[in-house]
């Protein structure tokens, strides 16, 4: 009895030995695996969120032959420094249209770029009778803040410009003209305006209808097939860095969530040849969104470049829109 007791203890120790064995195996699996995820989750949250921008390609000398430059040294102007939500400020500069209106147009510029970039839009605009109010978003040109959160922290950012302007003119017309990131901080801003209405319209082009949905069909197309699966593991790693570093999440962002319940006009403006963000994005929200709408796909033209393409169709096209929501007369 003693032997047979004496080798069921053993067969106890070796098992419990086998099992701390496997045990220390599956801990240093998942502390390599974290580490791992965390360094290449870290490195996409960087190049996306903490852009590296070369200064040579931003500022109103790199981009004002996009725009009348002329006119906007003629046309009384000054800058403009709105408060954050967020603790910093939001630079811009605020453009009298030649004839005295209450119109105000606010133009969002896209990732990597600044209000300059945005102020192609300008002509248009002033064309139609509206001021321009066009500014830095949040880490970008002389704004503040240490990133760029993909549209989360933006809107509410572009809502206190919002509120800015309804302050400075009570009575105005106020619009929202977004391009790529800076149409769909308008969109998530919109949801935020349903319960004041202080927009009376948006116009957003080349947006994306979903965070996630976008950088994992980017990363997926990345990468090799046999490694695409690897592009759920790094966004799941970059939201929690994003979560960590940024207080946001990449779920969070989904202007296909917050459509439904925007009852304000909306303008949708995509490419047909946009590799960046796909056009069925623009067509998924517009297809979602109630109530007024209008759709427009700039034949041949690539990302957030249908204005350039197709300036004359594209301003008639806004202009058509405008007038049918009432904003204009015809």
């Amino acid at each position: 009895m003693e032997v047979v007791k004496t080798e069921k203890s053993v067969r106890r120790i070796v098992l419990k030995k086998k099992h701390k064995v496997l045990m220390a195996i599956f801990i240093i699996f998942a502390m390599i695996t974290n580490i791992f995820g965390l360094y290449i989750g870290n490195k996409y949250y960087l190049k996306v969120c903490r852009l590296n921008i070369n200064p040579a390609t931003t500022g109103i000398d790199y981009y004002k032959p996009s725009f009348n430059y002329k006119r906007f040294t003629d046309l009384e102007s000054y800058n403009v420094s709105i408060k954050s939500s967020f603790d910093y400020k939001l630079s811009g500069t605020y453009i009298f249209n030649p004839k005295p209106t209450n119109n105000t147009i606010i133009l969002v510029h896209g990732i990597g770029c600044d209000r300059w970039e945005s102020m192609k839009y300008s002509d248009m605009y002033l064309d139609m009778g509206f001021n321009v109010l066009a500014y830095d978003s949040r880490a970008a040109g002389s704004s503040g803040g240490k990133d760029i959160t993909l549209g989360f922290f933006e809107k509410t950012d572009l809502d206190n410009v919002v509120k800015w302007v309804k302050w400075v003119n009570p009575k105005a017309v106020i619009g929202v003209h977004g391009e790529s990131l800076g149409a769909v901080t308008a969109l998530l801003q919109a949801k935020l305006d349903q319960s004041q209405k202080n927009v009376d319209f948006y116009v957003v082009d080349s947006p994306y209808s979903d965070l996630w949905e976008l950088m994992n069909i980017k990363l997926s197309s990345d990468l090799k097939p046999d490694f695409q699966p690897a592009a759920a593991f790094i966004l799941f790693y970059a939201n929690i860095v994003a979560l960590k570093q940024s207080n946001f999440s990449l779920y969070a962002v989904s202007p296909i969530t917050a459509i439904r319940d925007i009852k304000t006009p909306i303008m949708f403006i995509h490419g047909s040849n946009d590799t960046f963000i796909p056009a069925s994005m623009s067509l998924e929200l517009y297809l979602r969104k109630q109530g007024q709408k209008g759709i427009y796909i700039s034949p041949g033209a690539e990302h957030a470049m249908s204005y350039m393409t197709n300036k004359e169709e594209y301003t008639a096209k806004v202009k058509q829109f405008l007038t049918e929501n009432k904003v204009l007369k015809n």
